[in-house]
């Protein structure tokens, strides 16, 4: 009977670390369910990865970019580069230039 509530207790506990987890992931967004940025942005601007640079599509769902810059995708930290095969959006061209200086630096 011992060994048994060991093992509810232990399973509880489990439980418990589990959800506190999950709950200091949402708060950080780390879990948010963010719509993909070609669902975001239907007018503005869309940052993507073209041909191992950044590219600036306008509108977003342009089939090539407006401009190319120089900067090498693959010089980018993994973060960046998974969000530009996605596609970061920008819904003035003042956050274009913004990114692209993040970037950039």
């Amino acid at each position: 009977m011992k060994f048994r509530m060991k093992i509810v207790l232990t399973l509880l506990l489990a439980v418990f670390a589990a959800m506190s987890l999950l709950a200091v992931l949402a708060d950080l967004g780390v879990l948010s369910r963010a719509e993909p940025a070609s669902a975001q942005a239907r007018s503005g601007y869309l940052l993507r990865s073209w041909d191992g640079f950044i590219g600036v599509f306008c509108p977003p769902d342009a089939d090539e970019p407006v401009t190319v810059t120089d900067i090498r995708v693959r010089d980018l930290p993994l973060s960046d580069r998974i969000a530009l095969n996605g596609g970061v959006a920008a819904e003035d061209y003042g956050r274009v230039i913004r990114l692209l200086e993040d970037y950039g630096s």
